[in-house]
């Protein structure tokens, strides 16, 4: 399925990066710069009120995650998808409903709101993590940052046309916050978010690869060899450390950056319009520019990676873009000036939004495929930390103001990367030795099956695919029962019988903190 030129796309993927796109676009146009002010003009300017709306959003995500994480790994994933489409028609319905009726101060259309986010918290659990799990096995190891280039190129271009359609919006009528022209964009996103729903229906996981798409540990034979005893020496770090833990560890970062971010992110759009004055056209500039110096930003990490590696990118690059979000903090005296602020804002955001996939390909990398469902779930706890913060966080703006939230973001950030990122640095492989370690899996395979089947039949027989050994030990506390790993006959499970037990992935959105 790969070779020399890279990665090689198959139906689920381009139905994903299609998903992808068409979302980013719909989400775009109002969810990241106009909803926040629509809902904050419906609490009356509370921003603890507008903090809890988004955290109801996150607890919704939290309490039904887990459920969907295991029923992606016991069913096929194309069922869940399935399901996120019917309960995304209930989710528009109901936002479109609920921005109809809304008026400014009005505490029954904040409660509906919050009912309509809470949906679209499960909708978003439901959707993407057996999506991105589904991704995943669909992509051989040692592409997956080819493939998380490909997610976050396509996700960041589409967004930058939803801004465009809001300042298209604001420029005909009104370049005022008012309800009527915020709704006007509201319905435009609903509308635009109705392709996804049909898209979900054509995903398939027979179409998944098999034994290329496993994690690295399970790459049998060639490729401890070949990962030159990165993987397979038993090396650590600290004393306790190993790559067994990798996964955890990037768990524990995206989890301390979500808690940061969702403390400053969803106010960041707030603190243009009230503290540097932008107006609405100019607030919609300044989305049509980000996703562009994030694509930058996503290419140059991801090429870098290929020589210095995916974690020593991840860390460097953090390390800057935190620093940014301190100079946020201690420019208090700037905050008047918006050219100023609106480049330290876009260097921060370049930095710290254009590695959140190489750390998802690592994740993908060092989960086997039976767990993956179960990680997606993961990402809900990420999401509480990050729509729960954001009550903190508007708790904060309105006692201390947004420089003491952005210097708090910074800190807990800070910490993540030294107690998280930085141990488990020297433990991730670099692609390239993924790479022969899958191909030299693929030869070994071939040499076994000529002398047995015989020239031609060699050629056009179906490649076996290679079981999960029973004695293989999961991840801690993950452990599958005997029959959900051997089957009922302690037959070796195939790939398709493993897609109908248990599959991974880590926050997504939260990373991008």
């Amino acid at each position: 399925t790969t070779g020399k030129s890279g990665l090689k796309l198959n139906r689920n993927l381009l139905l994903g990066f299609t998903l992808t796109g068409v979302f980013s676009f719909a989400n775009n146009i109002y969810s990241t710069n106009v909803f926040p002010v629509f809902l904050l003009k419906v609490a009356d300017g509370n921003t603890l009120l507008f903090g809890l709306a988004e955290g109801l959003q996150g607890l919704a995500q939290l309490v039904t995650a887990f459920p969907i994480g295991w029923l992606a790994d016991k069913y096929k994933r194309k069922y869940l998808l399935w399901a996120g489409g019917l309960l995304w028609i209930i989710f528009i319905g109901l936002l479109a409903y609920a921005t109809d009726i809304a008026t400014q101060d009005s505490m029954r259309s904040f409660i509906i709101l919050c009912v309509a986010l809470s949906i679209g918290g499960v909708t978003n659990g439901i959707v993407g993590g057996p999506l991105m799990a589904l991704l995943d096995d669909s992509t051989p190891a040692g592409y997956r940052s080819d493939m998380e280039l490909y997610y976050g190129v396509i996700w960041n271009i589409a967004s930058i046309a939803g801004p465009i359609v809001s300042l298209i919006s604001f420029a005909e009528g009104e370049n005022e916050w008012t309800m009527e022209q915020m709704k006007l964009i509201i319905y435009i996103g609903c509308a635009a978010t109705v392709p996804c729903i049909i898209l979900c229906i054509f995903f398939d996981d027979d179409l998944a690869l098999g034994k290329e798409s496993e994690a690295i540990s399970r790459i049998e034979g060639e490729a401890a060899e070949v990962l030159g005893g990165r993987q397979g020496d038993g090396k650590k770090v600290l004393g306790f450390i190993t790559t067994e833990m990798i996964p955890w560890f990037l768990f524990g970062l995206n989890l301390f950056f979500s808690l940061g971010a969702g403390m400053s992110v969803k106010f960041f759009p707030i603190f243009f319009a009230d503290e540097c004055g932008l107006s609405p056209v100019t607030l919609q500039i300044l989305y049509i520019i980000l996703p562009s110096v994030v694509v930058a930003f996503t290419l140059i990490a991801t090429k870098l990676s290929k020589t210095w590696g995916r974690m020593q990118v991840i860390v460097c690059f953090n390390f800057l873009g935190i620093g940014h979000t301190l100079a946020m903090a201690l420019m208090r005296s700037q905050y008047h000036n918006a050219e100023v602020m609106v480049t330290v804002y876009l260097l921060r955001c370049g930095f710290q939004w254009s590695t959140g996939g190489l750390a998802y390909s690592i994740i993908a990398d060092y989960v086997p495929k039976e767990y993956r469902g179960r990680w997606n779930t993961l990402e809900s706890i990420s999401s509480f930390g990050w729509s729960g913060s954001a009550v903190l966080g508007g708790h904060l703006v309105k006692l201390s103001g947004y420089s003491t939230t952005f210097l708090i973001t910074a800190v807990i950030q800070l910490l993540g990367v030294v107690l998280f990122a930085l141990p488990i640095t020297p433990l991730v492989a670099l692609e390239k030795d993924i790479q022969k370690a899958v191909e030299a899996l693929k030869d070994n395979e071939g040499e076994l099956e000529e002398p047995l089947l015989g020239g031609n039949e060699a050629r056009s027989a179906p490649r076996a695919v290679v079981p999960a050994s029973s004695s293989i030990r999961g991840l801690p506390g993950m452990n599958p029962t005997f029959e959900e790993t051997t089957g009922e006959n302690g037959a070796g499970a195939s790939s398709l019988s493993r897609s109908l037990s248990h599959l991974e992935h880590v926050a997504r959105i939260g990373s991008l903190g």
